[in-house]
């Protein structure tokens, strides 16, 4: 395909693989059937032209249609053109790109991988894409924007309840990222596991293992406070080292949140929640992961909300105690500053957005001094 072929031919050919047959008994999202499947797949793909999708460039400087079609057309490794198939695989691609926030973990411990992956199908698109035709070409590797190498670690996609409402194109995505974030480890996804050896060392990604992936995928650096780096700013204000100019997160999360937000940027955030068995975790078998990634999306001030993705894409309340409000099907929540502060632990943002904590703060009037 070339990258001067008219939109609505691009469309009209990709939308004759959408027409093909889907796999009989491979499971559907939402447990839909094949005609309302094949109905939203095209409705999405119609909506790439309109969305202005199709002028986005991947690292390449290859257009989307381009890795669209090798998903459509080009080399895949055997199992996946059988089971779940191409006509799914392009369908649930294009539908990602499209509503990124259709995107989940399922009921699996990848809240930090599945963060990244809303984030880079919402704000690089072709680039999404192109991941995901490596990832399901025979090598199942691609190259990232950092210049490191993302690896297929699943052979065979077989559906599993624990998958939940999360796609066959998440989940490579997902375990791919996972087994990237932590290199010296193997992620098996049947068990939801960390493996060194024989030994499973749970799931979850630890704040090194987040960066590396997140520094990976986008090709930039990222800028992370932590609840440690907090402790250890007050620990030397005690001894009397001025830490008014190092960036602190109880002291300036919500600034940074209020500015990278404002630019347009979203911010990675990690939530202490207590250990619980609400029904959302006792089905994922999670009730001892204390910790959950989300994408800051917003700070509202006049509601006194933070408007977040949760990556799970809840359907009632799980965080006890802390009342959160559910906007949409999508996992888009509201939780109380308040209580949002009090569950934080890790926040990850652009540096470039947010200068520090003497360039964000006023500088002091005689009748406002300086807060310490």
């Amino acid at each position: 395909m070339s990258e001067s072929e008219d939109p609505q031919a691009i469309i009209d050919q990709l939308e004759e693989r959408l027409d093909l047959p889907v796999h009989p008994t491979y499971p559907l999202r939402d447990r839909e059937i094949v005609g309302i499947w094949r109905k939203r797949s095209v409705e999405a793909l119609r909506g790439l032209e309109s969305g202005g999708f199709f002028a986005r460039k991947d690292a390449l400087g290859r257009p989307l249609h381009v890795n669209l079609f090798a998903v459509a057309d080009g080399p895949m490794s055997p199992n996946f053109e059988d089971a779940p198939g191409r006509t799914i695989l392009l369908g649930e691609l294009i539908r990602n790109i499209v509503h990124p926030g259709r995107i989940t973990q399922g009921l699996k411990g990848t809240c930090a991988a599945t963060c990244v992956e809303i984030y880079v199908a919402e704000r690089d698109p072709a680039e999404y894409a192109r991941i995901v035709a490596g990832l399901v070409s025979p090598a199942g590797r691609v190259k990232l924007r950092s210049g490191t190498e993302l690896a297929r670690d699943e052979e065979v996609l077989e559906p599993g309840e624990h998958e939940f409402r999360r796609s066959p194109v998440s989940r490579l995505f997902q375990v791919a990222c996972m087994e990237y974030a932590y290199p010296e480890l193997d992620y098996q996804n049947a068990e939801d596991g960390q493996f060194e050896g024989v030994k499973n060392t749970g799931t979850g990604l630890s704040l090194g293992a987040f960066d590396r992936l997140l520094d990976g995928i986008t090709g930039k650096h990222w800028e992370t406070l932590s609840d440690a780096h907090a402790r250890f700013a007050a620990l030397f204000a005690r001894f009397g080292v001025d830490t008014s100019k190092v960036a602190d997160l109880h002291r300036d999360a919500l600034s940074i949140i209020e500015r990278v937000t404002g630019a347009g940027e979203a911010v990675f955030a990690t939530l202490e929640v207590p250990k619980v068995r609400s029904p959302v975790r006792r089905a994922a078998g999670s009730a001892d992961h204390a910790a959950h990634k989300i994408r800051v999306l917003e700070l509202d001030r006049p509601n006194g909300t933070v408007v977040y993705d949760d990556p799970m894409d809840p359907q009632q309340a799980w965080f006890e105690g802390i009342r959160t409000r559910i906007i949409d099907r999508y996992g888009r929540c509201t939780m109380p500053i308040a209580d949002f502060e009090k569950l934080l632990v890790e926040l990850s943002y652009p540096p470039e957005l947010w200068p520090g904590p003497e360039q964000a703060r006023p500088a002091p009037t005689e009748s406002q001094p300086e807060s310490r």
